[in-house]
């Protein structure tokens, strides 16, 4: 009988508990992974599933990375994927966002993810085995969108830290990728905040992709799958849009700001 994808394999996903992180979570661990899930809260979504164990705690702090890789090494006894999908992203004009919210969006951004992959490409190289980072970044990177500047900026750092990460990694045989959705309508798929998006800004953003719909997280877990798979083992430092063709060209969005605590993701 043929073995699944990713059987015997161990993955860290960050913010796995909602939305895109519960849809690659799921994917791994239909693919034979286990996954030692870090996030936030933990919804109930993966009780009884033996494969899948769950943490609470904040990417922010600086012990939390350590937390991550100890628990899924002394469970499992290795780590061999990174998915860094905890995000926080408060909407908020460049005149009224207040600086607290500002450095806590690259706190867990681009630090908690920074120290994240750190700590994993240390385990690869003690371990001197191979691995495979993906983080999950944003189409508002490249094309941004007003009450968006905390959010695009740091996921642009994001994409710019994953190529240094690649580079410095890949002679210990670490990939590091991205991968950036462009809309995703995470209903259905996530119990935090569903209504963050009134109708008017979803149906703006569905005008705004050739290929007529909103994403689903499927298609990104699809996408960190593969580039966490061995059919990508010569793919390191690249950004794979995943939007529907939303970046494809340019498109104006008035400013939203969403209701208040709607903010993080993992």
């Amino acid at each position: 009988m043929l073995g699944k994808r990713f059987d015997n394999k161990v993955a860290v996903v960050t913010g796995g508990s909602n939305g895109l992180g519960r849809a690659i979570t799921s994917e791994f661990a239909a693919a034979g992974a286990r996954v030692l899930v870090c996030d936030l809260v933990d919804t109930g979504f993966f009780t009884n599933k033996p494969e899948i164990t769950t943490i609470v705690a904040d990417v922010a702090d600086h012990g939390t990375a350590a937390l991550a890789m100890d628990t899924a090494i002394d469970r499992w006894g290795h780590v061999d994927i990174l998915v860094n999908d905890a995000a926080a992203y408060p909407d908020g004009t460049v005149l009224e966002m207040p600086g607290p919210e500002w450095d806590r969006v690259f706190a867990v951004n681009v630090t908690g993810a920074f120290l994240l992959m750190q700590a994993f490409g240390r385990h690869c190289i003690e371990r001197g085995a191979p691995g495979a980072v993906v983080n999950i970044s944003t189409g508002s990177a490249r094309s941004p969108r007003p009450s968006g500047a905390a959010y695009a900026a740091s996921k642009a750092a994001v994409e710019t830290m994953s190529k240094v990460f690649a580079m410095e990694l890949g002679p210990h045989g670490i990939r590091v990728n991205v991968v950036a959705p462009g809309y995703i309508d995470v209903r259905g798929w996530s119990s935090a905040f569903p209504d963050r998006a009134p109708d008017e800004l979803r149906a703006q953003l569905v005008e705004s992709i050739p290929l007529g719909r909103a994403g689903d997280p499927a298609d990104i877990a699809a996408a960190v799958a593969f580039l966490c798979s061995a059919e990508a083992s010569h793919i390191t430092g690249t950004v794979l849009e995943v939007d529907g063709g939303s970046n494809a060209g340019r498109f104006a969005l008035r400013a939203h700001t969403a209701p208040a605590g709607s903010s993080v993701r993992g």
